[in-house]
């Protein structure tokens, strides 16, 4: 992402345009390497400022607004601009935030500028002390991928504190703690790498030097084809000609727009680590599982074989003695050839016969018990690949936190205190429209599947999932969403439907399932009437009658 010193000139910029003159409430540090502070800024008056404004008795030309300036110095997206969210604040605040509200709190903004062409803005506070003296104080942020920083120094350039400590042992060259004075750090190109070449930019670097020094800045933001935000900047250069283009506001909107998706895409990929680990064990342990009873049926289908030495051995007891070690008995079963039995010779010709019969038994009910246990495990699998689809299908925070709840309270994973979690709040159900105007509703986990099929859902509703592939549930109404003309149906399509929402709702299932990925996915269909749910079973686990199937490609309504 291009930070760079034209960005980081904007953004100077900018803040000093709007929050000079105003005065620090309140300072929160929200997240490790973030401080948030709330800045009340001063109506503009005639004069230029509040204090002219007062002193002419002249009503001020607008209210005082209130600012909040967010700074992070993460190492992976640093960034500052005046956020429009609230964000949340720590119950106990660091010692870096408190030392920041000791001298920050009640001071008055005096100017926001760029250092020279470096990535570099300092905040210059004029700050009162205990005792009512005024002393300069500067908020200091350096934007230097991993290395950011955030300091606090004091008007002889002596380090205060900073978000990020650093010591000699982590370098001899320029420390970071307090008491020392402040060092800059190396003179760098004063161009980020976007501008390296002028013939990725399409125009000379005096050109956007010129544009800098004037502050023309045009703050965008590039999307790709499927309108996903690729990078921002300030100026429309030639090496995003192929992206579109969205013009924002003003430098922070561009800003906050993008490290918001980004932000928000790597907590939910936090999120997500923690529950793909959890579902990745028990599916290890489940696949592992099932091997083994793979193993163990193969080895019980061999009881016939004990059993027929068993009925070899009482049909020619009369040739056996005790003491033997084998035997060679002729196969009567097959007609022709002969079985090689091994004996105990402590045991005599009728308990040897027993010995086998008790393997043939025990190996026949183990084929039973086996079998039943083989078909829980796949059942099982079943049910948490839908969980791992639900996962990748996740779109925000809520959605993790439900999937997490209801795999915790089937034991899949453990609590994370023993207080009770809260439940998470209900969303509303994922819909969409087909062509014809019918509503498609699709479930997001094991207990919103069961409750859109069970409960939603009327008899004559359609219910669409994949054909043996985990995924979602789908419901595709009779009701017209927007009040569309009614449709014919086609053969093998129930009255109420037409072919076309149908094979759209089969679309939306492949979509939301394991085989989002392929292009050609079989998707089972049938009324919600003939849809029922099996006593003890796990959520989203159904049972159905008189399906039908069609092949489709993934995909969504008007994709």
């Amino acid at each position: 992402m291009p930070f760079d010193n034209f960005v980081t000139g904007a953004v100077a910029m900018e803040l000093e345009s709007a929050l000079s003159t105003g005065k620090v409430e309140r300072v929160y540090q929200p997240g490790r390497y973030e401080i948030l502070l709330h800045v009340n800024v001063p109506p503009r008056g005639p004069g230029g400022g509040d204090d002219a404004a007062e002193a002419d008795g002249a009503p001020a030309s607008s209210p005082r607004k209130r600012c909040d300036l967010l700074i992070s110095a993460q190492g992976s997206h640093p960034y500052l601009y005046i956020s429009e969210k609230r964000s949340g604040n720590p119950q106990t605040p660091p010692a870096f935030c408190m030392l920041l509200r000791k001298h920050l709190i009640g001071a008055r903004i005096e100017r926001v500028f760029r250092v020279g062409r470096e990535r570099i803005i300092r905040i210059e506070f004029d700050a009162a002390d205990e005792i009512g003296l005024r002393h300069r104080r500067t908020l200091l942020f350096e934007i230097m991928g991993k290395h950011s920083n955030i300091m606090l120094l004091d008007e002889n350039e002596k380090v205060l504190d900073a978000i990020k400590r650093v010591y000699a042992d982590m370098s001899r060259v320029r420390q970071t703690l307090p008491g020392v004075v402040y060092t800059p750090p190396p003179q760098g190109k004063g161009v980020g790498p976007l501008m390296e070449s002028e013939n990725e930019t399409g125009r000379p670097l005096s050109y956007y030097e010129g544009l800098d020094a004037d502050g023309r800045y045009e703050p965008s933001i590039f999307l790709d084809g499927g309108g996903r935000m690729k990078d921002y900047y300030v100026f429309d250069l030639g090496i995003y000609g192929g992206l579109e283009r969205v013009r924002c506001p003003s430098v922070s909107a561009m800003l906050e727009s993008y490290y918001e998706e980004k932000d928000s895409g790597n907590r939910l990929e936090q999120k997500c680590a923690g529950l793909r680990q959890a579902l990745k064990g028990s599916l290890d342990k489940l696949y592992l599982k099932k091997q083994r009873l793979l193993e163990d049926i193969e080895k019980a289908k061999r009881a016939d074989a004990h059993r027929l030495k068993g009925e070899l051995i009482t049909a020619n007891i009369y040739k056996l003695k005790q003491g033997m070690k084998e035997t060679e008995l002729d196969n009567f079963e097959a007609g022709t050839g002969t079985v090689r039995i091994a004996l105990d010779p402590l045991l005599t010709p009728a308990q040897n016969a027993q010995r086998y019969f008790k393997k043939y038994a025990k190996l026949k009910t183990a084929l039973t018990e086996k079998a039943k246990q083989l078909d829980i495990a796949e059942r099982d699998i079943t049910f948490l690949e839908s969980y791992k689809v639900f996962m990748e299908n996740a779109a925000d925070d809520a959605d993790v936190d439900g999937l997490r709840e209801e795999l915790t309270e089937l034991g899949y994973m453990r609590r994370r205190s023993a207080k009770r979690a809260k439940r998470s709040v209900k969303k509303e159900y994922l819909r969409y429209e087909s062509g014809a105007g019918l509503a498609i509703y699709v479930g997001r986990s094991g207990r919103e599947n069961d409750e859109l099929t069970l409960k939603k859902a009327k008899p004559d509703d359609l219910w669409l999932h994949t054909k043996d592939i985990p995924g979602s549930h789908v419901i595709l109404t009779k009701r017209a969403a927007s009040g569309g003309p009614k449709v014919a149906s086609a053969d093998g399509v129930p009255p109420g439907f037409d072919e076309g929402s149908v094979r759209e709702a089969a679309r939306v299932a492949a979509y939301y399932s394991k085989a989002k990925q392929s292009e050609s996915v079989p998707v089972d269909y049938c009324l919600v009437r003939y849809v029922k749910k099996p006593s003890g079973a796990k959520p989203g686990m159904v049972i159905f009658t008189h399906n039908r199937t069609v092949y489709v490609k993934p995909g969504l309504p008007g994709a």
